[in-house]
């Protein structure tokens, strides 16, 4: 991370971060086929295929460059590409305001005592994205711990331990306080 936050162009630290499932979408834009479909039965050629590409965006790169990029990449003029996103806006990260990190410090400081508090993303889409797109700052911070392998984020049995709720209720309480004066 060290490498990759000095030289976002370095080549051996972007390889280290997109070989691991909990960094690849938070270095840039990741796109995968998640649903694939084709022919009407099991002992004919399809007769057309579709697929759908979901793209986690990264903030700042358009939509229409990716939509590019993919028609590029399939080098095929007879596959067609469709933008099918329902609802997403392009939008830039939001800058680091001092009075949300001051906030977001002193909650950690009270649940977590030592903890360092590190700016991280996301790699997936919020509701955030629509005030973002007005120009209005938009932030998460979770007082949350659990591996990522225990997380199953989006799939069956996605969880939080019950040893985060009660500091969480406290540190929501801190930040909700501060940031309301």
């Amino acid at each position: 991370m060290k490498a990759f936050a000095a030289n976002p162009a370095d080549e051996s630290a972007i390889a280290v971060l997109a070989a691991n499932p909990a960094t690849v979408g938070i270095i840039g834009t990741t796109c995968i086929p998640t649903l694939i479909s084709g022919g009407h039965a099991e002992n004919a050629l399809p007769q057309r295929a579709t697929a759908n590409i979901n793209c986690r965006i990264f903030p700042g790169h358009k939509p229409a460059d990716i939509m590019a990029e993919l028609a590029k990449v399939a080098g095929n003029p007879e596959i067609k590409f469709e933008d099918v996103t329902e609802g997403s806006v392009p939008s830039d990260a939001s800058p680091m305001r001092p009075d949300f990190v001051a906030a977001i410090t002193r909650a950690m400081a009270k649940v977590y005592p030592g903890v360092p508090i590190i700016p991280s993303q996301s790699s997936g889409a919020s509701d955030s994205m629509y005030f973002r797109f007005h120009n209005v700052p938009s932030y998460g911070a979770s007082p949350t711990f659990i591996k990522d392998s225990d997380s199953f984020s989006h799939g069956l049995n996605e969880r939080t331990p019950i040893s985060n709720i009660a500091p969480g209720i406290q540190y929501y309480r801190s930040v909700i306080t501060d940031l309301s004066k």
